[in-house]
């Protein structure tokens, strides 16, 4: 077993029990919920067809991306980090035979875990849903036909930057309300800039860019954007931080 995997295993025996797993599970629910909750109360048992899923379906994958999403990356990197901050466990962890950029490395990872978990569990949330209003007569026509996979697949490459900006943040910062006023900040950008010209310069918007563009080429360069930023910001905040003290 490499040292990188003995590191990612700690990690996770650290938060099995903490609000992060908590979290993970509540989130995406809760964006679920909300969406079907309007939806069904503005519209009718007999006016559920192929266009109303899509419109569910689109609607759950485009409040997550532009709302709880962002706060999400920020709330788990806060939590992952301010773990370490609080207990005062930094010179525990690097008394092992680790370097500070391994330790970087694996908490990064861990976090982009838990998102995608995150990604995951709001599409299997909308499909029991679904398949419980199937069972008390909804029509299904259309209902499962959304590309749910590719929209998790593109949703867990797009927030990578984001990521790596508030596990960076978090990182270096042992206050937790700064990496999350950070979060809540951006995101209210997001109304402003993420349909405007001016996305391409904002990473907070390349995950609802991803999914919901109007084109398929902007959707391809939301993705493009966000692999090649976020291997770049990856890079270089693994890069300084892991020469600096962890305060």
């Amino acid at each position: 077993m490499t040292m990188l995997s003995k590191l990612f295993r700690i990690e996770f025996l650290k938060i099995r029990r903490s609000l992060a797993l908590l979290m993970v599970l509540v989130c995406p629910l809760m964006v679920v919920v909300l969406v079907f909750g309007v939806g069904l109360k503005q519209t009718g048992m007999a006016d559920f067809h192929e266009k109303t899923w899509f419109a569910v379906w689109q609607t759950c994958t485009a409040l997550w991306c532009y709302f709880m999403l962002p706060l999400y990356i920020a709330l788990i990197t806060g939590l992952l980090n301010g773990n370490e901050h609080k207990n005062q466990t930094w010179r525990l962890m690097l008394a092992l035979p680790i370097s500070l950029r391994q330790l970087y490395i694996v908490k990064a990872l861990m976090a982009w875990t838990f998102v995608i978990a995150a990604n995951l569990l709001l599409a299997i949330y909308i499909f029991l849903v679904a398949a419980v209003l199937g069972r008390l007569g909804y029509p299904m026509l259309g209902a499962f036909e959304y590309p749910i996979w590719h929209a998790v697949l593109a949703i867990s490459l797009a927030c990578f930057p984001i990521l790596i900006i508030q596990h960076a943040i978090s990182w270096r910062f042992s206050n937790i309300v700064f990496p999350l006023a950070t979060g809540v900040i951006a995101t209210m950008g997001i109304v402003q800039l993420g349909s405007s010209k001016y996305w391409v310069y904002y990473p907070w918007s390349y995950t609802l860019m991803a999914v919901n563009g109007s084109a398929p080429d902007m959707q391809q360069k939301a993705l493009l954007l966000a692999t090649g930023l976020g291997a770049a910001l990856f890079a270089l905040t693994c890069y300084w931080l892991g020469k600096r003290e962890v305060s």
